[in-house]
């Protein structure tokens, strides 16, 4: 995936307004910003690019006309809010639009969630959530799927499942202490059934993506 299509990906699942990282920088809203702050405007908004990523944006958006190469990070925030839908379509009303972005969500990394809607804002914060998670498992080097296991085999119940409470002090004690009740509750609802919550889809999506040779 390219780097433009990694922060189209994450903004279109988070419904991140990216445009805010970068207004702070552009005092006079000239829709300019140095290169320097259009690379902490990503690091500050959580995409965590590598340094060839945001290099290869930086430059891509950057104004040659420009004697400071500032990048013209307005032109960059149309492109990424474009995975919204398309401006000025009702000039013309006739043009197919897709329902979502073609090639942004990576579904194989995703088929573990739950077909269980649980209204519209709280899964737009368990999106949030998750990520979060999911980038401290990343950085941390944590792998939260050994953390259940034992309680599933003692419980002989359900296979992949543990009950609420041990779910929760597992998320608590091991994985995100730092997560606050009503999290912790969306996570619960969202991936538990028959009373049971499914430990082995919620790893799918914070455990670390295996080590490629």
């Amino acid at each position: 995936m390219t780097p433009l299509g990694k922060v189209q990906d994450k903004v279109y699942k988070c419904r991140i307004r990216i445009k805010e990282f970068f207004t702070d920088f552009d005092k006079l809203r000239s829709g300019f910003i140095s290169q320097a702050q259009f690379k902490a405007g990503l690091d500050m908004a959580g995409f965590r690019l590598n340094a060839t990523e945001l290099e290869h944006l930086a430059q891509h958006y950057c104004n040659l006309e420009d004697p400071q190469l500032r990048v013209c990070y307005r032109t960059f925030v149309e492109d990424v809010d474009s995975v919204f839908g398309k401006k000025n379509l009702e000039k013309t009303p006739k043009e197919e639009v897709h329902r979502e972005p073609t090639g942004l969500v990576d579904y194989e990394r995703f088929t573990g969630m739950p077909q269980k809607f649980i209204g519209d804002e709280k899964e737009t914060k368990l999106y949030h959530i998750l990520e979060n998670i999911a980038y401290n498992c990343r950085t941390k080097r944590i792998t939260v799927k050994p953390f259940f296991d034992d309680a599933s085999r003692a419980m002989k119940k359900m296979v992949n499942h543990v009950t609420p409470i041990q779910f929760t002090q597992a998320l608590k004690c091991h994985v995100a202490p730092y997560l606050s009740p009503v999290e912790v509750e969306i996570l619960t609802e969202k991936f538990s059934k028959d009373d049971m919550v499914n430990y082995v889809a919620f790893a799918t999506f914070v455990d670390p993506p295996p080590l490629e040779d």
